[in-house]
């Protein structure tokens, strides 16, 4: 017989009492709320999109890395199996030099790609966070400015 031992370590935590002690301003209408959200969602939106751009770029650059180096290995074998030795031996030093050569630069470019990404989707998501607390302290002093008003 198996028995559930598993607790879950948040249960001390009643998010509903939580919820109900704060109290967030409100503006009469869910208008601003679902604006928001809205903004929000689509700057998740922009920020995936960057993602998935990236990522597709990165790895498209990965196959186009893949199919130079087989190409440049077929092409050694070939022209290190012809000559003689002492010529292949030469040739063998300078192709691994331009293969390293090579790898650095494939490197630098995969880099430029992800720094890329990385930055436009952390500018994307920093631009909502950023309107988000203009949005949430504009609510605020709007409240405010209500409440501390007589009414008639």
């Amino acid at each position: 017989m198996i028995t559930n031992n598993y607790k879950n370590p948040f249960d001390f935590f009643d998010y509903q009492k939580f919820l109900t002690a704060v109290k967030l301003p409100t503006a009469g209408n869910n208008e601003q709320a679902v604006a928001s959200s809205k903004k929000t969602l689509e700057a998740y939106a922009g920020a995936s999109r960057a993602i998935y751009e990236g990522f597709n770029t990165f790895a498209k650059k990965q196959v186009e890395i893949l199919n130079s180096a087989i190409a440049n290995a077929k092409d050694a074998t070939s022209e290190l199996s012809s000559g003689n030795p002492k010529e292949a031996a030469v040739k063998s030093i300078e192709l691994t030099k331009n293969s390293i050569e090579d790898a650095q630069a494939n490197v630098s470019g995969l880099v430029e790609i992800y720094e890329k990404t990385a930055t436009e989707t952390f500018e994307i998501l920093n631009k909502r966070f950023l309107e988000g607390l203009s949005e949430l302290k504009g609510s605020v002093a709007g409240a405010s400015d209500k409440a501390s008003t007589p009414s008639k």
